[in-house]
């Protein structure tokens, strides 16, 4: 979409993708991996990876060499563990590191 007011055009798609790089929406994260996107992450000393590539199921993630699989990104936000806690209660503490 062109905004003619400012001059330029606006690319929702850019716009989504800071909303989870910088304000950790986790509409946006749910709108990207749905879209295929795969979400690169750290929590302390752990690495994760969301993906629907590979998944046993619909949506998976890999963490401490292992894969939690679930049936959708709802399921996975609230039932994901990720060093004893789960994925929802520490969301605001993952570090984003690559949005493939």
């Amino acid at each position: 979409m062109i905004d003619l007011e400012r001059g330029f055009v606006v690319d929702y798609y850019d716009i989504i993708v800071n909303e989870l790089c910088t304000g950790k929406s986790v509409a946006a994260l749910i709108y990207m991996i749905n879209r295929g996107r795969e979400l690169e992450f750290k929590y302390k000393d752990t690495d994760g990876f969301i993906s629907r590539s590979g998944s046993q199921s619909y949506v998976s993630l890999w963490c401490n060499k292992g894969e939690q699989a679930f049936l959708s990104l709802e399921d996975l936000l609230e039932n994901a563990v990720i060093d004893g806690e789960k994925l929802v209660d520490i969301w605001a503490d993952i570090k984003i590191g690559y949005l493939f």
